[in-house]
């Protein structure tokens, strides 16, 4: 028997131990993780100046927004203790005098149902979701709210309460109650507008209002629970008159800026049992209000023409703060998919990516603002590209080539620069979902890899400032720019400026007059995808950047879709509004201290060798700009009774001009374009003048391709022909060309001339008279 009782108190205190340890355990667990634990919270949105955007269910389909109890007006928590349990702080989570008269009324009595749960008990059943409407489920609800009093404070306790109040439909809590019916934070709310929200939880079915009834119940309870409101504080006696009045309701939570906090909303990684406040993001209502109702204006009034949607994204470029975001024309419009949202969607960007070409050229001392670059037919390896139209302009100047978006030049230059070319700067720049290099080639620089607005803003934000890449925040940055130490350089800030300043030559679309823009300095540039799929403007002013996106979000093509004049007039137009409604400031030009400007010849762009007539001003980077001489302008001596060249310079009838002197292939197009150039007479091996030896251009093969191996059919001898061709400088009749020392042909410059040669690998060169000369190597195969 000893043995038995020893036993028994053995297990007794086992278990005892056991119990202790799961309680330590429970209260170590529970204190850390809270009573909230587990209960999910609304995604809620607000704008930049707390106006609320967007609140989104819970997983429940329940509407919930986190408010701290210490955050909410002390009259209001003051009210609801005395509407609910006026001695809360007092008892220890159950009050039982009230729980003994609840139960003689309704069990013994049967008189009536009477409560007598404390906010404790009530928060004990909103917790665990309980049934309380029968005594076994009150006896849970008793031992639940008498572990959550041992367990937590009486604040923790109340903000719990405040936090998942019921208060009809699938309200639950006061702010987000406050927010549905008033349509504003719980401490913006009036004092009958609180009592109003301190009765619901007593019975939010029959008491939840409506916008256009409110019921009667509700308002004899808020009437009740003022009266006993006055006699705690008789100075309120003057408002009864008030009180009696139908409150002003709103009964609905707002849908603004649906594509942005749909996108955080999607992206948003919360944690479980993370409390969820409204997220004050960077968008900013009036101009979201801007961008919107002046998008869905121009889209109406271009339905004509087949344009049915657009997107905007607006950019604060120095906070990277995003304004406004309309992700289509309309959120609900099944029509154009409305619901897919533009801005986080990848496009071909068309010619968006030429200024970066031109940034990179900048840095690796390849062009300056003003170096003259060719627009002549070219080609590339196996890439040909074209300009629209199938135009070409000739000699343009850097800036203009860019603000005209000529195709040649721009893919020329992505030709040259090397580590990094374009594709390296965006892998630099984070742009996703790029393949593998060489599935883009050349073809990168006219959209062939796909980017989002949200990518594209970025990077024209990095040319804004000094070439430093920020990453664009959606939540409101509190002081300075987000993201300092993110920040990466694609280029130098002499080159963003440089780039900047060549936008800004960019002028206003046809239709759109300067003057509406006097005082505004903008800068964009435009692009259309193959096929008219897309259409886009990127640009600045201000201290913003606006991409503009036209289009169909199937893909379907329309001739309409052009930059510049489909997209273009939308940025003007959303611009024009944010700078007269006083939203925009003009911010002044950081010149780096290593630009400066100096003079270039007006013609070639190249620094004056002294016989050019005329110069101008052009931005340069000392020390990495090119430094070329200008070779159109020379000086010749003609006879002026032949009109020949001559060595004499003494004799009467000598005299000496300057002459310009053309490569062969814009010769040719000066022609086609009727504006034909004098061709310049004979010219000397050396000019002293402008100290180049052997001046002028030296040839430059453009047929055959350099680096393509070329496939000859047997059985048909007649098509296996390879075409050469050259150009030269304007001093340059005729040019010679050989396949290793065996001379083939001799020919007139930018003139083709038919080979046909048998299958092997030739060293072929082309020569003028003057020496100068261009060789490559050509791979000839047989096939059959």
């Amino acid at each position: 028997m000893r043995f038995l009782r020893r036993k028994k108190i053995i297990i007794l205190l086992l278990v005892v131990c056991a119990a202790l340890i799961v309680f330590f355990i429970d209260f170590n667990t529970a204190r850390s993780r809270g009573i909230l634990y587990g209960t999910d919270f609304s995604g809620a949105y607000s704008d930049k100046n707390g106006i609320l955007l967007k609140v989104y269910p819970t997983d429940d389909e329940s509407y919930r927004i986190y408010k701290s109890v210490s955050e909410y007006p002390p009259d209001f928590l003051e009210a609801l203790l005395l509407q609910e349990d006026k001695r809360f702080f007092l008892h220890h989570g159950v009050n039982p005098v009230s729980l003994i008269r609840a139960g003689w009324e309704t069990y013994v009595k049967r008189s009536k149902r009477v409560g007598a749960s404390t906010i404790t008990m009530q928060t004990a059943k909103l917790k665990y979701k309980l049934y309380t409407k029968n005594p076994a489920g009150k006896l849970i609800q008793i031992i639940l709210a008498l572990r959550l009093e041992l367990l937590f404070s009486k604040q923790e306790i109340l903000d719990a309460y405040v936090n998942l109040a019921p208060c009809g439909k699938n309200i639950e809590g006061f702010e987000a109650a406050s927010r549905y019916f008033f349509a504003q934070p719980i401490e913006k709310t009036d004092f009958s507008q609180r009592l109003m929200l301190c009765v619901l939880p007593q019975d939010p079915v029959r008491r939840c209002p409506r916008p256009d009834a409110v019921p009667g119940e509700l308002m004899a309870a808020r009437l009740r629970l003022f009266d006993r409101w006055v006699r705690e504080h008789p100075e309120y006696e003057e408002s009864r008159a008030f009180m009696q009045n139908r409150p002003r309701l709103h009964c609905a939570f707002p849908e603004k800026a649906l594509h942005f906090t749909r996108m955080l909303e999607s992206s948003s990684k919360i944690q479980k049992g993370q409390r969820r406040t409204v997220l004050r993001t960077s968008v900013d209502m009036r101009l979201q209000n801007i961008t919107e109702q002046t998008l869905q204006l121009y889209v109406r009034q271009k339905q004509g023409i087949g344009i049915t949607n657009a997107a905007a994204l607006l950019i604060d470029w120095e906070t990277m703060e995003t304004r406004a975001a309309a992700g289509s024309a309309g959120f609900y419009n099944n029509a154009i998919l409305g619901q897919i949202d533009a801005n986080i969607s990848k496009r071909s960007p068309g010619s968006l990516l030429k200024p970066f070409i031109y940034a990179l050229a900048l840095d690796q001392g390849l062009i300056h603002y003003g170096t003259m670059l060719k627009d002549t037919p070219s080609a590339f390896s196996e890439y040909m590209p074209d300009n629209y139209g199938n135009t070409f302009k000739g000699p343009l100047k850097a800036w203009n080539a860019l603000t005209q978006s000529r195709n040649i030049p721009a893919v020329e230059l992505a030709r040259k620069i090397h580590k990094p070319d374009l594709y390296d700067l965006l892998v630099l720049a984070g742009v996703s979902g790029l393949k593998h290099k060489d599935s883009y080639g050349l073809s990168i620089v006219l959209g062939s890899a796909d980017l989002s607005p949200f990518e594209l803003a970025g990077l024209y934000a990095a040319l804004k400032n000094g070439g430093l890449q920020y990453p664009i925040q959606t939540v409101t940055v509190k002081q300075g720019r987000a993201g300092q130490a993110e920040a990466r350089r694609l280029f130098s800030e002499e080159a963003a400026f440089i780039v900047c300043k060549m936008l800004e030559q960019n002028p206003p679309p046809e239709d759109m007059q300067s003057s509406d823009f006097a005082g505004m300095r903008i800068g964009y540039k435009t692009g259309t995808s193959i096929g008219f799929k897309d259409c886009w403007t990127v640009g600045f002013f201000g201290q913003y950047v606006l991409c503009i996106w036209v289009g169909n979000f199937d893909g379907t093509g329309n001739n309409a879709f052009l930059g510049r004049t489909a997209a273009a007039p939308l940025f003007f137009n959303i611009a024009g509004r944010i700078h007269s409604a006083g939203f925009c400031r003009n911010v002044t030009d950081y010149i780096p201290e290593n630009v400066k400007q100096t003079d270039v010849c007006a013609v070639s762009g190249a620094l004056p060798n002294g016989d050019c007539p005329d110069t101008e001003k052009a931005w340069f980077i000392p020390g990495v700009s090119p430094i070329t001489k200008c070779r159109i302008h020379r000086t010749v001596t003609v006879d002026t009774r032949t009109g020949y060249r001559t060595d004499e310079r003494d004799k009467s009838y000598c005299k000496t001009l300057v002459r310009e002197f053309w490569p062969s292939d814009l010769m040719k197009l000066f022609a086609e374009a009727g504006l034909p150039r004098l061709v310049p007479p004979d010219y000397p091996d050396t000019n002293k003048k402008s100290g180049i030896k052997g001046p002028g251009f030296p040839p430059e093969i453009v047929s055959p391709l350099k680096n393509t191996v070329y496939v000859f059919r047997s059985g048909t001898p007649e098509k296996n022909v390879l075409i050469l061709n050259a150009v030269a400088d304007a001093d340059t009749p005729e040019l010679f060309w050989f396949a290793g020392s065996s001379f083939i042909a001799r020919c007139v410059p930018s003139e083709p001339y038919e080979w046909k040669p048998l299958p092997g690998v030739y060293e072929l060169s082309v020569t003028d008279r003057r020496g100068r000369s261009d060789s490559i190597q050509v791979n000839i195969q047989g096939a059959d």
